[in-house]
């Protein structure tokens, strides 16, 4: 087949182009080699939130641990024992999220006891946000997994939503206790 005169005009253009980038491409490569790199800056002092050390340009909650969340050893323990069987890591799940649950339901009265009629009101609503947020993203994460790991999967994202809730709310009250009375 011959070749049309398009394909002759590209051939002689990547013959004669094809070197230059080349050359352009061993050159940057060699500069890039001789530059200085940059050190990594110094690591300044962590910012301590709620007695946990944050340090800037960091994921805050990679340093966060479930059990600044207020879920117990007894939990973790459950897990390694499960041996990774999900009917035992589900049941490991269910159990601290009921414990989970009183502890938010027991906050939360708390919390609303020394609100404000109006930040009463807006306490509610935004709880009921939240509790539909949360069965709803907790299914949606579940159905990812399929059948086998999915109630596994929902259960203990449930437990550590509520973990996680009742930890924001016992940290909103303790602040409302620091306050002087408004």
């Amino acid at each position: 087949m011959a070749e049309s005169q398009e394909d002759k005009e590209i051939h002689m253009k990547l013959r004669t182009t094809m070197p230059f980038a080349l050359a352009l491409a061993a050159i940057t490569t060699a500069s890039a080699a001789t530059l200085p790199t940059a050190s990594p800056p110094a690591l300044s002092q962590p910012e301590v939130i709620n007695g946990v050390a944050i340090r800037s340009g960091i994921e805050r909650l990679s340093y966060i641990s479930l059990r600044y969340y207020g879920i117990r050893p007894a939990y973790e323990a459950c897990i390694k024992q499960s041996q990774g069987a999900l009917p035992a890591r589900q049941d490991c799940a269910d159990a601290e999220f009921a414990y989970q649950d009183a502890r938010l339901n027991r906050i939360y009265k708390s919390l609303l006891a020394n609100l404000t009629r109006l930040d009463k009101h807006a306490a509610i609503e935004a709880q009921r946000a939240w509790l539909t947020f949360r069965d709803k993203d907790c299914s949606a994460r579940a159905g990812r997994f399929g059948s086998d790991a999915g109630p596994a999967t929902e259960s203990t994202c449930r437990m550590e939503s509520t973990a996680y809730r009742a930890q924001q709310l016992d940290d909103w009250r303790n602040t409302l206790a620091k306050q002087p009375s408004r």
